[in-house]
């Protein structure tokens, strides 16, 4: 086993540090994408041809990995020691999953990783080059809007050929973005929106409180579940549109307002964009917002 471990590549860190910004600090890792390569393969119509070795780790994957959800605490702190590992399997896992790993390392450092890894870094040149950019301005808006001082530690930002359903995702305590180099949405400024779109999360409990006293305390709910997502979507896509004044936000250009929250689109430009602009307060577009996208409990 000992050998196998060591064919692995280490990490490849590309911190943000050498290049001068210090918003998120990006990870190109080889069991990250290990990992999330083999949770691509598990759900896949059409898996990569491998040898049994590499069936069986997909099999395990498809059993023990896909129904886990990646914001359960021990999944969180997993994928943790996914990006925090060296040379060696990442530590404090079960001993049936590092045995997977052990086996097909070397199989996926052959066939995929090289490609893999080109990917990522060439995605995190072109993220650099946005975030020196426009980086500071959307930073310091988006820190406005949440009301909050922006981490004063960069981001750490795992970035993988692969990273769930929807292309990126992120945890929190502590912060953790995994994001997809490869997903075609992700590219051009796409990248930039999506960057701080998941940088949200981690910055978002004051709007997010605000929003939940104010449905309780006029009975109502949210006519779609989740709705603060929306606003997460719409405050990232309209400060990049207000520095890129061509740039069509994610949420509209992808139908996410339209399907995941019919409604919402008027909505937030009417009640949270002058927010946005500086034009009124939190609270008093936080009752907008909910007196008009909200229903009786």
């Amino acid at each position: 086993m000992a050998h196998v471990m060591r064919a692995a590549a280490a990490v490849i860190i590309l911190a943000a540090s050498a290049v001068g910004q210090t918003t998120f600090e990006f990870h190109s890792g080889f069991w990250v994408n290990l990992h999330q390569f083999l949770m691509h393969e598990a759900v896949a119509k059409e898996p990569a041809p491998g040898d049994e070795a590499w069936r069986d780790a997909v099999d395990y994957y498809r059993r023990e990995m896909v129904k886990r959800s990646v914001f359960d605490r021990d999944v969180k702190l997993m994928e943790l020691r996914f990006s925090e590992a060296g040379a060696e399997p990442p530590e404090g896992l079960d001993a049936a999953h590092t045995a997977v790993l052990a086996k097909v390392a070397a199989i996926y450092r052959k066939n995929w990783w090289t490609k893999h890894d080109q990917a990522n870094r060439k995605w995190i040149a072109a993220a650099e080059a946005l975030l020196a950019k426009y980086g500071a301005n959307v930073r310091k808006d988006i820190a406005r809007a949440y009301q909050v001082d922006w981490p004063a530690k960069p981001i750490r930002t795992d970035v993988a050929s692969y990273a769930g359903e929807n292309g990126g995702y992120t945890t929190v305590d502590p912060s953790l973005i995994t994001i997809n180099s490869t997903e075609p949405s992700y590219q051009g400024m796409g990248t930039l929106e999506m960057l701080f779109h998941e940088a949200s999360h981690t910055i978002d409990e004051k709007v997010s409180d605000a929003l939940d006293a104010e449905l309780k305390a006029r009975g109502r709910l949210f006519r779609r579940r989740a709705f603060n997502h929306a606003i997460l979507f719409y405050t990232a896509g309209e400060t990049v549109r207000k520095y890129v004044p061509d740039y069509v936000p994610f949420g509209e250009r992808y139908g996410i307002f339209a399907n995941g929250w019919p409604g919402s689109l008027p909505v937030l430009e009417k009640d949270w964009k002058p927010y946005l602009d500086g034009k009124i307060g939190l609270e008093e577009a936080v009752k907008a917002v909910v007196e008009d996208y909200g229903v009786a409990r």
